[in-house]
C-alpha cells in the first residue's frame, strides 16, 4: 500500500521496504495495471539538469558568474531550498553544483557519469564502504577501448587505448 497524495494505492510490484520513489511519477496515471506497464510518460532530459549543465560549463570557463548563481538558485528555489549566497569561489562553486547534481538528479542513472567526467571515480566508487556491492574502479576505466574496425578503418591514424 502506498499513500500518493491523500490517495492510497495498491502497485503490482514489491516495496519491501515501504518505501519508494514517487520522482517522475503523475498521481493521475496510479493505478499502473502490470508493473511493466504505464502510462507515466519517460523523461528524457528535464530541465534541472541543463542548468546545472549550464552551471557547471559557465563555472569552469568564466568562474562563478551572477548567471551560475542564478542558474543554481532556481533550482533551489524550485525545491524550496535556501538560495545559495553570492560571492563563493570558483572551487567552491564547483563544490556546490556536484553536491546539487547528486541530489537533484538522484535515482536517474547520470551520477556515474558525473563521476567519470570529473575524474573522481576511482576516488568516491572506490571508498564505498556500506553499499552491497564492491567497487574495483581503475584508472583505465576513464577510457574505452576503440573498436579494431575503426583502427583497421583508420589506417593507422588510430591507436588502441591503454590497457584494451
Amino acid at each position: 500500500m502506498v499513500n500518493f497524495d491523500g490517495v492510497v494505492h495498491r502497485p503490482s510490484n514489491n516495496v519491501p521496504t515501504g518505501y519508494g520513489l514517487k520522482k517522475f511519477l503523475t498521481p493521475g496515471l496510479i493505478p499502473y495495471g502490470y508493473s511493466t506497464q504505464s502510462q507515466q510518460d519517460w523523461v528524457m532530459l528535464r530541465y534541472a539538469e541543463v542548468l546545472l549543465s549550464f552551471a557547471e560549463a559557465e563555472n569552469e570557463l568564466s568562474g562563478p558568474t551572477q548567471e551560475v548563481l542564478e542558474a543554481l538558485n532556481a533550482i533551489r528555489l524550485r525545491a524550496k531550498l535556501d538560495p545559495l549566497a553570492a560571492g563563493l569561489t570558483k572551487e567552491a562553486m564547483r563544490a556546490a553544483i556536484r553536491k546539487e547534481r547528486r541530489l537533484e538528479l538522484a535515482f536517474e542513472g547520470l551520477r556515474y557519469f558525473d563521476l567519470k567526467r570529473w575524474r573522481i571515480a576511482e576516488e568516491v566508487l572506490n571508498n564505498v564502504k556500506d553499499g552491497i556491492l564492491t567497487y574495483r574502479f581503475e584508472e583505465r576505466f576513464y577510457h574505452w577501448p576503440l573498436p579494431q574496425t575503426e583502427i583497421d578503418k583508420s589506417q593507422g591514424v588510430l591507436e588502441q587505448n591503454p590497457d584494451y
